[in-house]
């Protein structure tokens, strides 16, 4: 150790950072002026890294450490730390040598002692006292890293009155931060992680508040209020003295609200934050090393099993991805108005699920035709499109009773006499809900007509058939066989996705019906052994209804109602998932939507859909609800067990 007076501190400085090779660390509550501005050439000439720790306890501390220290260490790539207690003065050269003393690192303070305040210090060099320097230098990391604040270009602000656990307010000094961008607050177990949620704009100038009784700080004077807008002021006057007094006296300011996320401990889980930090606390924007680390987690914190990449962070380039894995065994849901972005979404996600998880079998229910060419993209020998012919497709006998009223021979099928019985029990051996017991696999539906008895009158069955083909067409009663044929072919496809193809069926009875089948025996098939398979329903209202939609029911003789309730509770128990799709979540089955534990979002406006997805999905908080009707096309927010917190994403 060596004692150093007033005279010779600053030249110790000069000489050890003149042969320095990698940092130097500075410590003062105040800096200012040439001597050292001199310091820091020395340090950018040297390519040296630099850290400054300030003291910032109160405004008059930056009327000593002026903006053009700031300048000058920006200048020098350095990093500024600031602490609302620091007196120390230390500066640390290459972890190697050190001077400790009284001198802030000011002109009067590195001074000689003929014209500066008169100041005492300490040299430390590694080769004397190696025990001491090693316990300085882990001193100024202490006070770096537990009692300060990085000062750096990712600061955007303060926190205000009041703190929440769940929320907080800050003043916003960067005008480059939108709404859902990410924060963080940085304390001693971890960071606060946070959405902003809202930004509000001030004028600290204008008349915020004119009828207040006294004057305050923050608001316009109310004697300025009373001159413009007496009543015997001109009204274009008044016009053109406000504008001229947002001018002249205009101190605008911007507060944003941010909600709590959690707190990202320091092993990187992500934990409910349990109580408020401190106000004034500067609040940050979060890097993308940061994010990174927890958006490759799910919901439970747990690493993704199935990471699939769906987009970018909003106004970031950070990648953002899926757990497939928690899709597959808990469900997902697809909504938003249509252009804005759903479907697209749908299919790049099928297309990169494919990439990553090769022991998948997708499933498509696509009632317009849209995924055949979209997923032919993603590889072409990995899918099997179905394209089911026009056709009549009852799975109840009521079905078939119901056309041969239609046909104005309902005595036929009537219970009451011995003919209608002994026919609707034929017809309840033909005509079930279940593609294994229905007679339609061996036999066309106009088969099955022609065999009713008639008790001799064998021209009503034809005039039946006669009158149907009129209404309906020739294939719609004789394609049945070919269906059913063409749904065993695709259950047993060993393709990567099976598309659907509804697009001929305009009756939408047959439409549920044949959607019910398929995933019915989907279901029995997983149930007996679990392959992972993902059932996609895309414009899930017309197969699972809330209520009636159009001409399908929404109660028990809705097949594919029924499968895709039983589905969504029970598929997961044997590895059926299912991803259900739809631009009106209101007149979706709640009981399906409510299984669906993942969300993807996208704009939509109509307030009784918003209000079921508020109702329905749990993690879709006020903001997220309020935030639907204003995303731009190809935006959406992700929440749920899929991901680790709500993200707003651009789909890429």
């Amino acid at each position: 150790m060596e004692f150093l007076t007033s005279d010779e501190i600053l030249p110790k400085i000069r000489d050890i950072i003149s042969k320095a090779e990698r940092s130097i660390k500075i410590a003062s509550a105040w800096i200012r002026g040439r001597n050292f501005e001199e310091i820091l050439d020395l340090a950018k000439e040297r390519k040296l890294s630099v850290e400054v720790v300030l003291r910032a306890s109160e405004f008059q501390d930056f009327l000593i450490t002026d903006d053009r220290v700031f300048r000058k260490i920006k200048e020098t790539g350095g990093r500024v730390y600031l602490c609302n207690r620091l007196h120390a003065k230390v500066i640390i050269v290459d972890d190697s040598s050190a001077v400790v003393g009284s001198a802030n690192l000011t002109d009067a303070g590195l001074s000689d002692l003929s014209s500066g305040n008169i100041e005492a210090g300490v040299f430390y060099d590694s080769t004397d006292d190696s025990g001491e320097l090693r316990k300085l230098i882990d001193y100024f990391e202490e006070l770096k890293t537990q009692h300060s604040g990085e000062f750096g270009e990712g600061l955007i602000g303060f926190a205000l009155n009041p703190v929440r656990p769940q929320s907080f307010e800050f003043i916003l000094i960067d005008d480059d931060v939108s709404l859902q961008s990410y924060v963080e607050v940085r304390i001693p177990e971890g960071r606060v992680l946070a959405r902003i949620t809202s930004i509000f704009a001030y004028d600290m100038g204008f008349f915020a508040n004119p009828f207040t009784a006294s004057e305050s700080a923050v608001f316009a004077p109310l004697e300025d209020f009373r001159k413009i807008f007496s009543d015997a002021r001109d009204q274009d006057w008044k016009k053109a003295a406000v504008y001229a007094y947002t001018n002249s006296n205009g101190n605008r300011i911007k507060i944003a609200t941010a909600s709590v996320i959690g707190v990202v401990n320091q092993e990187g889980r992500l934990d409910m934050a349990s109580k408020p930090f401190n106000v004034g606390e500067a609040v940050y924007r979060v890097s993308d090393e940061n994010l990174k680390e927890i958006l490759n987690k799910n919901f439970s914190g747990a690493q993704m099993k199935i990471p699939v990449g769906v987009g970018l962070l909003n106004n970031s380039k950070t990648p953002v991805f899926l757990d497939a894995g928690e899709i597959v065994t808990r469900h997902m849901l697809v909504i938003g108005t249509t252009g804005t972005g759903k479907s697209y979404f749908t299919k790049r996600f099928i297309c990169n699920l494919l990439e990553t998880e090769k022991d998948l079998q997708i499933y498509v229910f696509d009632p317009h035709g849209e995924y055949s060419e979209a997923l032919s993209k993603c590889g072409k020998d990995n899918i099997d499109h179905i394209v089911f012919e026009e056709t009549l497709f009852p799975v109840y006998p009521e079905e078939v009773t119901a056309l041969i009223e239609e046909a104005g021979y309902g005595s036929l099928v009537d219970g009451r006499s011995k003919l209608g019985k002994k026919n609707t029990a034929y017809l309840s051996q033909n005509i079930k809900p279940s593609l294994r017991l229905t007679g339609l696999s061996e036999s066309d539906l106009s088969d099955i007509i022609l065999g009713l008895e008639t008790e001799g009158d064998e021209g009503a069955l034809k005039e039946i058939i006669e009158y149907l083909k009129e209404i309906y067409s020739h294939r719609m009663l004789t394609t049945q066989r070919q269906t059913v044929e063409k749904i065993y072919e695709s259950l047993n496809s060993q393709k990567a996705v099976v598309i659907y193809d509804f697009k001929n069926i305009t009756n939408p009875q047959t439409r549920v019906n044949i959607a019910g089948l398929i995933m019915q025996e989907l279901f029995n098939r997983n149930r007996q052994e679990p392959k992972k398979r993902l059932i996609v329903l895309e414009e899930a209202h017309n197969f699972a209804p809330e209520k009636g939609f159009g001409d399908v029911s929404a109660g028990r003789d809705n097949l594919a109602l029924v499968s895709a309730r039983r589905i969504a509770s029970e598929g997961r128990k044997f590895n059926l998932g299912l991803i259900t799709i739809t631009q009106r979540p209101a007149q979706v089955s709640k009981f399906v939507l409510a299984q669906m534990n993942t969300q993807a979002m996208f704009r939509t406006i109509n307030q009784t859909d918003i209000d079921a997805i508020k109702t329905l999905i749990e993690y879709a908080g006020e903001d997220i609800t309020t935030a639907l009707p204003s995303l731009p096309t190809g935006t959406g927010i992700l929440s749920g067990m899929g991901v680790p917190f709500p993200l707003v994403v651009e789909v890429k």
